[in-house]
């Protein structure tokens, strides 16, 4: 456990039970938890760390249909709106061209900013990554020691003009990442890229909105604000390494086995939650007891990425048994996590139909993935974690049942879903309640 003024966090490993059976390669499969806490030491309310935020607008000719660009620029202005006097905003805006629409700005002032947003007019194409860069470029010349370094970029479509892959674009977060700058990706209407906007928020270490329609945008533009304001840790990443003949083969949600798990912000009172897959053998006496795996949890303080890292470790043992029948119980709060991260494979799947224009196929997918929250609901936390999904799965069931969604949209919310379940975040999982 690592404490700081502002929250306790916790790590902990729940395997899927405590046993391995000698002489044999063992699949077993464990779940990690980091908790957060406010810190109940200190009662007064922990000043926040005040926020250096650069908005990147979409303004190319797409977004002037289906009112997508009435709804962008209220969600600039929703932010103004939400942020704290002594906050900094700057403004970028692009087509095929980037332009500065104002820099430097305190949030004081934004009864003079609400204007300049409104005059944005439509233009070209769309040259996100040269965005992205203009608003790091800011972000570097604008220095505000202590200040979170922030980027919320709002497109509608995918980038034609530039770096256009989900690849090049995840490079260049990357690289702004390494220096501190968190990025979150909201999409706007029914046809953004959503594999370019999950792409950014992994690279960022950061969260990806979906912003169907007006009636959502200024809920989800606060709840992204709030999650600027509760962070207690940034930079967040857990490696696991394994031991005495363990290797871990998979980390859910996660590609690269080696760099672990990149959660980026930790947020106060709130629970992520990884599952990862080993396999373990050993030949040692009956009832040995044996570490498996080691565990790590890395972050920075808020407003200070480049200073000294906290670490929190600690490791996993199984007891070597040569009765089967004791690795036959599985605990509940893994086999709830598995089922989760199926679903979430079960979502990129209903996309995939969805696109295909397999409408009643993908229906017939849904029926399975809500029977197999079903099964395990019975198991579920106090959170609620798994009820809530079912409930989520079951409206969006029926919307396409009764063809009250199109196929877009139906698609954008199952990708962004498989996303939001890969992701585990208790806090970000409610922001999307029904």
């Amino acid at each position: 456990m690592n404490t700081d003024k502002m929250a306790s966090v916790n790590i902990r490993c729940i395997p899927d039970n405590p046993y391995a059976i000698i002489g044999v390669v063992n699949n077993k499969r464990a779940r990690l938890e980091i908790e957060t806490k406010r810190n109940e030491e200190n009662l007064e309310i922990t000043k926040r760390n005040p926020i250096n935020l650069v908005l990147v607008l979409d303004h190319s000719g797409s977004i002037a249909s289906n009112n997508k660009s009435k709804f962008a620029k209220k969600a600039v202005i929703s932010v103004l709106n939400l942020l704290y006097d002594d906050d900094v905003v700057h403004l970028v805006a692009y087509d095929d061209a980037v332009w500065n629409v104002f820099e430097n700005a305190r949030a004081s002032a934004r009864q003079v900013l609400y204007s300049t947003v409104e005059e944005i007019k439509i233009g070209g194409q769309t040259y996100l990554s040269g965005a992205i860069e203009m608003g790091a470029n800011i972000l570097e010349k604008y220095v505000y020691p202590e200040y979170s370094k922030r980027m919320f970029v709002l497109s509608d479509e995918s980038a034609n003009v530039g770096l256009r892959t989900k690849e090049e674009i995840m490079n260049v977060v990357t690289k702004y990442n390494e220096k501190g700058i968190i990025i979150d990706s909201f999409g706007v209407g029914e046809d953004f890229d959503a594999r370019i906007r999950k792409g950014i928020a992994e690279a960022g270490c950061s969260q990806f909105f979906s912003l169907e329609s007006t009636e959502v945008i200024v809920t989800l533009m606060t709840k992204a604000r709030q999650g600027v304001f509760d962070i207690c840790g940034t930079q967040a990443q857990l490696i696991v390494r394994g031991r005495n003949n363990t290797i871990v083969t998979k980390i859910w949600g996660h590609e690269n086995i080696a760099l672990g798990a990149n959660f980026g912000d930790l947020h106060v009172d709130n629970l992520r939650v990884v599952l990862c897959d080993f396999i373990v053998s050993g030949i040692v006496p009956e009832d040995t007891e044996v570490d498996i795996f080691d565990y790590q949890l890395k972050y920075n303080r808020p407003g200070d990425v480049d200073g000294e890292s906290l670490l929190v470790t600690s490791k996993l043992s199984v007891t070597f048994v040569s009765d089967e029948s004791l690795i036959q119980q599985i605990d509940p709060k893994v086999k709830t996590l598995h089922a989760v991260q199926v679903a979430a494979e079960m979502d990129d799947r209903i996309t995939q139909l969805i696109n295909n224009d397999k409408r009643d196929d993908a229906i017939a997918l849904v029926t399975e993935q809500i029977t197999l929250l079903k099964q395990v609901e019975h198991l579920d936390d106090k959170k609620g974690m798994i009820a809530m999904l079912v409930r989520m799965a079951e409206n969006m069931q029926k919307r396409l049942q009764e063809q009250t969604v199109s196929a877009k949209t139906a698609a954008q919310y199952y990708g962004h879903h498989g996303h939001m379940k890969k992701y585990h975040d208790y806090k970000y999982t409610h922001h999307y309640v029904d």
